[in-house]
C-alpha cells in the first residue's frame, strides 16, 4: 500500500440518520437510556468522589461525552488514490472492513456496499458505501468507522 494516498475525512453536509426521520424506539432507546440514567449516575458518582468540585465542572464534560456518539455517527467521506487501477486496493479494503465487523451486502463494478449488523441499527444506518473509479476509491460512511478504517488500512 505504499502507492496509496488517503485524503482527509470530510463531513458530508447531510443530516445523520437519526435526524433525517423520526427514530424508532429500537434505535432511540439505548441512547435515551444512557442519557436519562447513565449520565446522571455518572455525575452523582463523580460528585461523591470529589464533593468540593463545582458541579458545572462535572456536568458539562459528562454531557459532552454523552453526545460524542452522535458526532461519530455523522456521515463522512474520504478517498483512496493510487497510480495503479483502484480495483487492486479492494482486497485490502475488504479485509479491513471485515476485521471491523462489516459484511459485503451489494456489489457491482462501480459501487460496493458494506453493512455491520447491530441490534440498534436498521436499514442503511451505519453502512459504508464504496464508489470504484479508475484510480480512486471513494468511501462514504459514519465518521467513527471511517477513522478506524483508515487506521486499519494504513498499517
Amino acid at each position: 500500500m505504499q502507492s496509496v494516498i488517503f485524503s482527509e475525512i470530510v463531513r458530508i453536509r447531510e443530516r445523520p440518520f437519526f435526524l433525517r426521520r423520526a427514530a424508532t424506539w429500537r434505535q432511540l432507546f439505548p441512547w435515551a437510556l444512557t442519557l436519562a440514567l447513565g449520565l446522571p449516575l455518572l455525575m452523582l458518582a463523580l460528585h461523591a468522589i470529589a464533593p468540593e468540585t463545582p458541579l458545572h465542572f462535572i456536568v458539562l464534560p459528562a454531557l459532552a461525552g454523552g453526545l460524542m456518539p452522535v458526532a461519530m455517527m455523522s456521515p463522512g467521506r474520504f478517498e483512496m488514490r493510487t497510480r495503479v487501477n483502484a480495483e487492486h486496493m479492494l482486497g485490502a479494503l475488504d479485509d479491513a472492513l471485515v476485521s471491523l465487523g462489516y459484511h459485503r451486502t451489494a456489489s457491482d463494478p462501480e459501487r460496493i456496499s458494506y453493512f455491520r449488523p447491530q441490534p440498534w441499527l436498521s436499514g442503511r444506518e451505519g453502512a459504508i458505501e464504496v464508489a470504484v473509479k479508475p484510480h480512486t476509491l471513494q468511501v462514504v460512511g459514519p465518521v467513527g468507522s471511517l477513522r478506524l478504517l483508515q487506521q486499519r488500512i494504513g498499517c
